[in-house]
């Protein structure tokens, strides 16, 4: 009935309308509004939209809903080239209107492929392929172009009884799950007899409920005792940051900042907290090494470091009077990088922001070690990679991701980034350390919670204490592919239904 009234909208300019509110509402399913039960709303209008339409038709519905999804969801791009990258607002609404459309491309692909492979409408097609097309465009636009792993539908869910699922399926899994409900509500409406009214509630009422029993299991386990820490948010200004003039007042307010601290076990500085090359502050560092040794803590520092002609964003950790450093492998173009730099560099000022010509590290790099306990190091947006962080694990005892996302402003960007954070907790079940230069700072357990915060674009330190886990989740067991492999073989079987209904 619902499917056959938005067929009949007319004019058929309303069912592109429909289809941009579908978007314009998803982002709010995510993080910082947790509006988790829009995640199945959206979709489900789309789904409806989708129903009975030609390939090309399809096509240009799922590139309005993705117009509407990332042009507010990823809105703050524009902060950063326009704020940040000293582009005026006329070029900065060019890019970021540039970036959204290349992105709508691809749920636009996604109604390509649902119409063209599954055009008769079914079960398979509502359960099966609609969900699995979802999670195939998700995982390609994760890494399709060194990939935008941002607003993936299952990192909405870190809020709600589905996050259960995440130690067991992951982000993928669970974007699965979510578009299998929206489909499951838009059948409610397809079908009139009330037998299947019944068992299609059944099975809603059934996935939310396993998911909350899974959010009661502990698939790992204790290791040692818990360490105390200390998450310094500096909160420097981004337009200062780089500035020569300003470099010995940024040490000096991360100094005077850890200093109350001396015994706590662990002190995260975030990305770049030294904001010059670890050769130009070499004075600074070994003192405080030597500082940190004879007070038994240890440090993470962010700081960019160098090798020959070649520049890195880099994670120092100093402990026990050593250093050990993480160099970060994925870097985010435009950045940290410019493709094509010799063409694109001096026509605008974002392609010459400071600190944006590192290289990448080395994809095989040891773990960060304190004593017995061993650290998975990220950097900013690495922690968006799930692919990257999985094999970390079981050896892995905590995450650490530090960051500076004073680049998006009061944009929804560092709450967004947050919440991926949770679902890395989720998925390998450890405590995540997650230090930002201007928020958002936090401590996550292995069960997705924000266990305490900093709010952002303030000058503090946040305390707590990380419990170090060892074991392995059954995702982290099996390893994300075999999930993946999974949905894709339900969609193989979905098409080979479609094949026999021909």
């Amino acid at each position: 009935m619902l499917t056959r009234l938005i067929a009949k909208c007319q004019p058929r300019s309303t069912q592109y309308l429909l289809a941009l509110l579908a978007g314009l509402l998803l982002p709010f399913a995510f993080a910082p509004y947790w509006f988790y039960l829009l995640a199945l709303v959206a979709p489900a209008l789309l789904l409806s939209i989708w129903l009975n339409k030609p390939p090309k038709e399809a096509f240009w519905l799922g590139f309005t809903f993705g117009i509407g999804f990332f042009g507010l969801g990823a809105s703050w791009v524009f902060v950063s080239i326009h704020e940040f990258g000293n582009t005026n607002a006329v070029l900065a609404f060019i890019f970021t209107a540039l970036f959204v459309l290349t992105l709508a491309l691809f749920p636009a692909l996604q109604g390509y492929l649902f119409a063209r492979f599954f055009p008769h409408n079914s079960i398979s097609k509502y359960y099966l392929a609609f969900p699995g097309c979802w999670v195939l465009i998700e995982w390609f636009r994760s890494w399709f172009a060194s990939g935008f792993p941002w607003l993936l539908l299952g990192a909405s869910q870190t809020s709600s009884f589905l996050k259960g699922y995440a130690p067991v399926i992951g982000e993928f899994g669970i974007s699965f799950l979510v578009t299998l409900c929206s489909a499951l509500i838009v059948t409610l409406f397809i079908y009139t007899a009330r037998k299947q009214h019944y068992k299609i509630i059944a099975a809603l009422i059934m996935i939310w409920i396993t998911g909350g029993i899974l959010t009661q299991i502990h698939w790992t386990r204790a290791k040692g005792v818990p360490l105390t820490v200390a998450l310094v948010q500096g909160n420097v200004p981004q337009q200062l940051k780089w500035t020569p003039d300003y470099l010995k007042p940024t040490l000096d307010r991360y100094v005077n900042l850890s200093t109350p601290y001396w015994n706590t076990s662990l002190i995260i500085w975030p990305e770049a907290a030294i904001p010059t090359l670890l050769e130009n502050v070499r004075d600074f560092i070994t003192d405080l090494r030597i500082n940190a040794a004879e007070h038994y803590t240890t440090f993470i520092i962010g700081v960019p470091t160098s090798d020959g002609f070649k520049y890195y964003n880099s994670m120092l950790l100093l402990h026990d009077n050593k250093e050990q450093i993480y160099n970060k492998r994925h870097l985010v173009p435009f950045g940290e990088y410019v493709p094509f730099g010799r063409l694109l560099r001096g026509l605008i000022g974002f392609f010459d922001i400071p600190m944006s010509n590192f290289s990448a590290g080395a994809w095989q790099q040891p773990l960060l070690q304190i004593n017995n306990l061993f650290v998975a190091p990220f950097i900013c947006y690495e922690i968006a990679y799930q692919q990257e962080v999985l094999p970390e694990f079981p050896q892995a005892n905590f995450l650490v991701t530090i960051s500076n996302d004073a680049w998006f402003g009061h944009s929804f960007a560092s709450a967004q980034h947050l919440q991926i954070g949770q679902m890395r907790a989720l998925e390998t079940g450890r405590y995540h350390l997650f230090a930002s230069n201007s928020g958002m700072t936090a401590i996550i357990d292995p069960q997705g919670n924000i266990q305490a915060s900093l709010p952002p674009f303030e000058m503090a330190v946040l305390t707590g204490k990380a419990q170090p886990m060892e074991g392995a989740t059954p995702l982290v067991w099996m390893g994300g592919r075999t999930i993946l492999f999974a949905i894709g073989l339900l969609l193989l079987i979905a098409y080979g239904l479609q094949r026999k209904a021909n």
